[in-house]
């Protein structure tokens, strides 16, 4: 999973004016990763902006699985870069960083774990979703790799495989979440969401 980035804001007379992408993503070799484009709105003294931003997952899962069988599914964050500025202002830190994950169509979830990673990272399971959180903060121009997510679920009925993809349907409903600070302007909360969302595993169940 390369994962993650977040929509800043600059603050002008009257309203903010939407900056760019803060996080940038590197690929190791021989990782064939699935690109996400994301959807994200930010918002500062009430008001929202919204930009575009594509990033990448990495995800490994068995090919096949018998029905009722145990499957395991870990998605791998690689190193990210928080900025130390943007458009002229100094980006603090970023905190409360979430990602969401549905459980996997075709499973029933076990459990979920976090490990690796240079940052400390939790992983939590409600409502049919896991969550990574990584609280930070994370200084402005740290560079970081979040923990990677391993999804144990049973397999469901045979003739349907079992898949993979972020939460997230909307803005209003994201599947990846982060507060930025910023010099001058302060927090700001952005939600995003993957526009289309793509499979990032799949196994199939016999």
């Amino acid at each position: 999973m390369r994962s993650t980035a977040s929509v800043l804001f600059r603050a002008g007379v009257v309203a903010p004016v939407a900056l760019a992408t803060l996080f940038c993503f590197a690929t190791p070799a021989n990782a064939v990763p699935v690109s996400v484009n994301w959807s994200c709105k930010g918002t500062i003294f009430g008001i929202g902006q919204t930009s575009s931003m594509t990033t990448s997952v990495d995800g490994t899962a068995p090919s096949s699985a018998a029905s009722g069988s145990a499957v395991a599914i870990t998605l791998t964050p690689g190193v990210s870069t928080v900025p130390s500025s943007a458009s002229g202002f100094t980006v603090t830190n970023i905190s409360n960083l979430k990602m969401t994950f549905p459980t996997p169509a075709n499973s029933t979830l076990v459990s979920a774990t976090a490990s690796g990673g240079t940052v400390a990272g939790t992983v939590t399971t409600s409502g049919g979703n896991i969550v990574l959180t990584v609280p930070g903060p994370i200084a402005g121009g740290t560079s970081f790799t979040p923990p990677a997510v391993t999804i144990n679920v049973t397999a469901g009925a045979s003739g349907t495989p079992i898949t993979s993809q972020y939460a997230g349907t909307s803005h209003a409903n994201p599947g990846m979440t982060m507060t930025t600070r910023v010099s001058f302007v302060g927090n700001v909360a952005t939600a995003c969401y993957p526009d289309p969302s793509p499979t990032l595993t799949t196994t199939a169940v016999s």
